[in-house]
């Protein structure tokens, strides 16, 4: 690898890429036409019923625009609806029944990947590999709020 490579952004981003694509293969080998994003958004859904999409952006941990395109397409697939919430400004997000099935379909694909790279790993290194990830969040984040940058 190039020096001027060796950074952690890149390291992340490159890792995030495999395990990504690890996911994609397994996911769609279910049937289900899901992408991970997809299937993050369904199985926040499933586990809370409803959501808006202020909310889902912080579950899911993806930027706004990114979970809109993605709500947008799982609403034209029928797989979520939105409904207006409290506030007219903001919608509730749920699982229809279709949704619900197209996400019991993916978790099997979900748990080869997981298991996938569990085997790979190990599973210590993979609870290792949480608690780091969640450290450099949760840092970047603060030195982000402290600094403004």
């Amino acid at each position: 690898m190039a020096s001027n490579l060796l950074c952690s952004c890149h390291r992340i981003h490159r890792a995030g890429r495999v395990v990504t694509r690890l996911y994609e293969r397994a996911i769609a080998d279910s049937g289900s036409g899901l992408t991970p994003q997809q299937f993050a958004v369904l199985a926040a859904l499933a586990e809370v019923q409803a959501m808006t999409a202020s909310e889902l952006t912080d579950v899911v941990g993806a930027d706004r625009s990114t979970l809109t395109r993605a709500l947008e397409r799982l609403d034209a697939s029928g797989l979520v609806v939105g409904a207006p919430g409290t506030d007219r400004r903001e919608r509730r997000f749920t699982l229809t029944a279709a949704g619900r099935t197209e996400f019991e379909v993916a978790v099997s694909g979900w748990r080869r990947a997981e298991g996938a790279l569990r085997r790979a790993m190990g599973p210590d290194k993979v609870a290792q590999l949480w608690d780091l990830l969640e450290e450099a969040e949760v840092a970047t984040q603060t030195y982000v709020q402290k600094t403004g940058r």
